[in-house]
């Protein structure tokens, strides 16, 4: 019995050992050794010769460093690919690239698009209730002829608002008319192709001017004898009129200058543009000046040398040309004899004169308002609204709830309501109470950004040798002139 168990034992002994053996051999590849020894085990040595079993132990092996992982590869990698150039965006082509010139006369344009020579041209000009197929009618064409003629112009504009008195030239082979951003529109018949419709630019010619003067009277009338468009003056005022009240710090002895482009049409002659580039004024010893920037996400603004916006929340004099008839305080009233509190200023102008929004927002009220006679109120935001009465009437798209942008015309000057004579009555409020337009003091407007500054100033560089070259005062370069003077 003894013997037997003794058997059993070493049988299991045996089978314990060779399940070891397989399990450490698992462990092989993973850096791990096996070493064989004998065992004594019930005071039985099994040595690994005898019936193929062996005892061992797992000894690990140490590594200097750790073996890092691979990363996965990329699937693309895996794809097919072909090698592929992009090509760069290009910039955008000038108009005289895309679109023809205009030609001063309907032939000359007929003769290089068809190779036809056309018989004599003559004028003639849309009437209220008109189309463009009556004129063509008055004119001769056949119906067949204005059918296709339209048709092919439809696809180069729309005819729905062609304004009325529009100077159409009209040929036995074609016509043209000028739409309102002044481009050239032609039909032009063509043996082979038919009715083909072109659209073409206006050949014009740009100078730059400086005009600087002494103001003397009134600054319209200064400029006006120094030669400046009222469209330059128009805008110089605008900008200047955020930090100026213009009815009154003028005096007599003031200096201003500008510095503006005009566009002229080559065909016409006429002055079909003008932008202001520089606004300057000495005025009762301050020197102001301003310089237009231009960018594609901001839009135009105007800035100081130093970045700082010319403009501020309001303007304090909404109407250019007029003067100060009736200031801010206690009066008495001209129509109803009893002293009482003139919760804004008068402005006297002619009948007619533009008022545009001091500021940018959303008109609350516009209409009939009593006494005030036709009257606009806007709110431009949670502290500051306008108000603006005795109109003569209030420009068209003005209602409650519009949105006007500062500079819009907003209604034109005249006398209804309890009024003695054509002016404008103008109201600013803070927290919903009157204050005085001429002394309130206005937040500015915010500086440019940073990424602009640096081609901000070399365009002022730019200005400032211009207007020096042309022997100009240039208010903002006084500085730099006496520091060139002094220089060796």
């Amino acid at each position: 019995m003894l013997v037997c168990k003794d058997l059993i034992y070493r049988h299991l002994l045996a089978g314990v050992i060779l399940t070891a053996t397989i399990i450490a051999s698992d462990f092989t590849p993973l850096g791990f050794d096996l070493r064989a020894h004998a065992a004594k085990i019930n005071n039985v040595i099994v040595t690994d010769s005898d019936d193929g079993v062996f005892d061992g132990e797992m000894v690990p092996v140490h590594q200097a460093s750790f073996a890092i992982p691979k990363a996965r590869p990329d699937k693309v990698l895996s794809y097919g690919a072909l090698k592929v150039d992009i090509a760069l965006p290009q910039s955008k082509p000038a108009l005289e690239s895309i679109f023809p010139v205009s030609t001063a006369r309907l032939a000359d344009m007929i003769r290089s698009q068809t190779g036809q020579e056309s018989t004599k041209e003559e004028e003639f000009k849309l009437k209220s209730g008109d189309g463009l197929a009556n004129v063509l009618r008055r004119a001769g064409y056949t119906n067949t002829d204005i059918a296709n003629s339209v048709s092919a112009i439809q696809s180069r504009i729309s005819l729905r608002s062609l304004p009325v008195g529009m100077k159409i030239t009209i040929s036995d082979l074609g016509y043209r008319f000028t739409t309102r951003d002044g481009r050239d529109i032609y039909a032009l018949k063509d043996p082979e192709s038919g009715w083909l419709a072109i659209r073409a630019i206006r050949p014009v010619d740009t100078y730059l001017t400086f005009a600087n003067g002494t103001i003397n009277g009134s600054i319209y009338k200064s400029t006006i004898t120094a030669g400046v468009p009222d469209a330059a003056f128009n805008e110089y005022v605008r900008v200047m009129g955020f930090s100026v009240d213009f009815q009154r710090e003028i005096r007599n002895g003031d200096v201003f200058e500008l510095l503006y482009e005009t566009t002229y049409d080559q065909i016409t002659g006429n002055a079909v543009n003008t932008r202001l580039h520089y606004a300057g004024l000495k005025l009762s010893g301050n020197q102001l000046a301003f310089y237009r920037y231009e960018n594609g996400d901001s839009g135009i603004g105007w800035f100081d040398r130093n970045g700082a916006s010319a403009a501020r929340t309001l303007i304090r004099t909404p109407i250019s040309g007029a003067r100060l008839s009736s200031s801010f305080g206690q009066r008495k009233h001209p129509v109803n004899g009893y002293t009482a509190m003139h919760k804004g200023v008068d402005f006297a102008a002619p009948t007619g004169t533009p008022i545009i929004a001091a500021g940018s927002g959303v008109v609350s009220k516009a209409g009939w308002r009593g006494s005030y006679g036709r009257y606009v109120r806007i709110r431009h935001n949670s502290t500051y609204d306008t108000a603006y009465a005795h109109m003569k009437s209030i420009a068209r798209g003005i209602s409650a709830g519009s949105r006007v942008q500062q500079g819009q015309i907003i209604g034109y000057v005249g006398s209804t309501g309890r009024s003695t004579g054509p002016h404008l009555h103008y109201e600013i409020l803070v927290n919903n109470r009157q204050v005085n337009p001429v002394t309130v003091r206005l937040p500015t407007g915010t500086r440019l950004d940073e990424a602009y500054l640096p081609a901000f100033s070399r365009q002022v560089d730019l200005v400032d040798a211009e207007v020096l070259s042309r022997g100009g005062t240039q208010f903002a370069q006084n500085d730099l002139i006496s520091a060139l003077g002094d220089a060796p």
